[in-house]
């Protein structure tokens, strides 16, 4: 007999994001393992997309796309209804935009613009989506009169997600599994300026992860951290990396931009907060500096957004003097990244040091070692990033991340092709198959529905007059 889940996920196909892969894969393998998902999303506005990875939804699953409201945008609505231009000049232009200096860890931490920032900050704590957390509230709420459920599951980032499932699962007696992609309040990249507002905001997350049923976080450095601030949340935890699928690989052919007799070296995703391009325009041009008996014929290939903190690429290239070596090719579908991280010869992983730099793990690092291309990671030392290389037989480099020497001397090794005994390289890669953690989750979703099973179809039914409400959402279905 099959079984139903409920999945709550902002990054879902058609959205391009680098969470839409982790929960996509657990849709589609834990669909061959008798789990049909019905997934509450957003509508993707102006989100990045890429239709292919709508062709790779199960015709099983069921997606409900709901609006999300900005309340930033709404605020400022009521104060020129109010006819004060100046007052509502001072807000940000919109939540998306605002979010930026939050998630990136720009925001002016311990210095306060006054009250209206600190209204502006509190419409995007935990983060910029909260205004998804009524409609999807309504939607989720007919998805689970109408499906019946098991299990409900929300992954994060954006935290809403996990507001939403948590209310969700109050209302209905639902067992709840929360994910975390990124750590919440230890979130290096976020920073809210207000001391009042962190407070609010560690209230949120000590709140979410006492409801939870389940608490998922991909690294264990994450999970430890947890519960060292929070103890409760070790007995009720697990860790799932993230991963790739293996099957996206069948029929990939190589992309280069160069010929092959030069050296590609690939970057993908976006550059942000402490991740910072011109490390690596620095030590391109210390390798090309290096005396040599013929030209260095090497491209630096960037995939994903093309400016860092408001200055194109390009420029800050331009400013080390590598512009001409630097290729900035933007956002590609994920089959064109996939294609262009085969066809490279070093892929790069951009980290950051300091406080919280050992609870994060890039997701594209496990399709780096599903392609299998040599790898340069600037991360710290006691990044979780270390030992996933470790346990794949990866052949990588592991610099400092603000070591512009380093990752120079890094590109030379690499170049020269030196590779390590066959027999052992890459032995570890196939344990991160994305249908291997989906056998993980699929166990999760049983432990905790078997324990929640008593009184849940009451308190569903109890708590059907309370949504009853619709919005200006729309949905899709398969199937």
């Amino acid at each position: 007999m099959r079984r139903r889940w409920l999945c709550v996920a902002y990054a879902f196909p058609p959205i391009n994001r680098s969470g839409t892969h982790r929960t996509l894969g657990f849709v589609r393998h834990l669909d061959s393992l008798g789990w049909d998902a019905t997934v509450l999303t957003v509508d993707p506005g102006d989100e990045p997309v890429d239709a292919g990875l709508l062709d790779r939804v199960p015709e099983s699953t069921e997606v409900i796309q709901s609006l999300w409201t900005d309340l930033i945008a709404q605020a400022k609505r009521m104060l020129c209804l109010g006819r004060s231009q100046e007052r509502a000049s001072d807000f940000p232009r919109d939540a998306a935009r605002y979010d930026q200096t939050v998630i990136s860890g720009t925001a002016r931490d311990g210095k306060p613009g006054g009250v209206k920032e600190w209204v502006s900050r509190l419409l995007i704590t935990p983060d910029s989506r909260l205004g998804w957390l009524g409609p999807a509230t309504r939607r989720g709420m007919a998805a689970i009169r109408r499906r019946r459920p098991e299990v409900i599951y929300s992954t994060s980032p954006y935290m809403t997600a996990h507001l939403i499932a948590a209310r969700l699962a109050r209302r209905t007696g639902v067992p709840w599994v929360a994910d975390f992609r990124d750590p919440w309040c230890d979130n290096p990249f976020r920073s809210l300026g207000f001391t009042s507002l962190r407070r609010w905001d560690e209230w949120l997350e000590r709140r979410t992860l006492r409801r939870a049923a389940h608490v998922v976080c991909t690294t264990s450095t994450m999970r430890d951290r947890f519960a060292e601030r929070l103890p409760f949340v070790r007995e009720k935890s697990s860790v799932i990396t993230n991963g790739f699928d293996a099957e996206l690989l069948t029929g990939l052919t190589p992309t280069r931009v160069a010929p092959v007799e030069d050296l590609v070296l690939t970057h993908c995703g976006q550059f942000y907060g402490p991740r910072r391009p011109q490390v690596w325009f620095d030590a391109l041009r210390r390798v090309l500096d290096q005396p040599s008996d013929r030209p260095r014929r090497i491209h630096l290939q960037l995939l994903g957004p093309d400016s860092y903190e408001g200055r194109p690429l390009m420029e800050l290239a331009a400013d080390a003097g590598v512009a001409e070596h630097v290729h900035v090719s933007g956002s590609k579908s994920h089959r064109e990244a996939l294609s262009h991280m085969a066809g490279s010869d070093v892929l790069l992983l951009a980290g950051s040091s300091g406080v919280g730099s050992d609870l994060q793990v890039p997701n594209k690092l496990f399709e780096y070692l599903a392609v299998r291309r040599p790898i340069i990671a600037a991360v710290s030392a006691n990044s979780p990033v270390v030992g996933i290389l470790r346990e794949a037989g990866a052949e990588a480099s592991v610099c400092d991340p603000e070591d512009a020497l380093g990752i120079a001397e890094a590109i030379e090794n690499l170049s020269e092709s030196h590779s390590p005994d066959p027999a052992q390289a890459w032995d570890g890669v196939s344990r991160f198959d994305r249908a291997n953690r989906a056998r993980e989750l699929a166990a999760i979703f049983q432990h905790v529905s078997q324990s929640k099973i008593l009184g849940r179809t009451s308190r569903i039914a109890a708590a059907d007059h309370k949504c009853q409400g619709v919005d200006t959402a729309r949905g899709y279905a398969h199937g």
